[in-house]
């Protein structure tokens, strides 16, 4: 699937990966919006946005925000993870 069709599987609530990536386990999820406190005190909206997650990084793996590289926006070797994996 191309860049558009993994950014709509993501934001229905789908894992998506691409399958030139080397490393096994490695997968893009939407974190929907929701308020948030800041350290000022105030509760504001935090933007939905993109998680990529690398199971294998550090002791725990890590899940860091995301953005698309332009060969990322122009792949189509995206994927919808299965649950199962």
């Amino acid at each position: 699937m191309d860049f558009s069709e993994a950014l709509r599987a993501i934001k229905a609530g789908a894992r998506v990966t691409r399958t030139s990536w080397v490393e096994p386990g490695k997968y893009v999820y939407w974190e929907p919006s929701r308020e948030v406190r800041t350290p000022d005190g105030a509760v504001r909206d935090l933007v939905g946005h993109a998680v990529f997650v690398r199971p294998h990084k550090g002791s725990r793996g890590v899940a860091e925000p995301w953005l698309p590289t332009f060969d990322g926006m122009a792949g189509d070797d995206w994927a919808v993870v299965e649950e199962t994996e």
